[in-house]
């Protein structure tokens, strides 16, 4: 994985100039955003690639369209991309398109899964 040299946003995603080229990372591209310290990585539905970034999960979140919701201190995931909610004894962890798993904290339960229910127009969730 490669560090990026300059980051750039606007509406529709995040700009990456490397070295030797740039690329354009579309939000609705974007499944999560989780911290490997000092990095962000951000991963993608395309071939699951993950890009490194410096920045901090409070940074992301501030820049991310509504559709992504804070799981836990050092994970963001994008509601769109969730595909299994579940409980495990006293814990809660959701499953994304991509097979990642994480441990949603009792500080985000809330969020998260209001902002699934209304994305989905879930009538019922544990």
């Amino acid at each position: 994985m490669e560090i990026f040299r300059e980051i750039q946003f606007n509406s529709d995603g995040i700009m990456i100039i490397r070295y030797s080229y740039m690329q354009m990372i579309k939000f609705e591209d974007i499944v999560c955003v989780y911290t490997d310290r000092p990095y962000l990585v951000i991963v993608t539905k395309e071939k699951v690639k993950s890009h490194l970034l410096q920045f901090s999960i409070k940074q992301m979140i501030d820049i991310l369209p509504d559709n992504f919701c804070i799981c836990n201190q050092s994970t963001i995931v994008n509601v769109d991309c969730l595909t299994v909610w579940q409980k495990r004894k006293d814990e809660y962890w959701v499953q994304l398109i991509t097979d990642h798993e994480f441990k949603v904290s009792r500080r985000c339960k809330n969020a998260l899964k209001d902002k699934w229910r209304f994305i989905y127009k879930l009538s019922e969730m544990e």
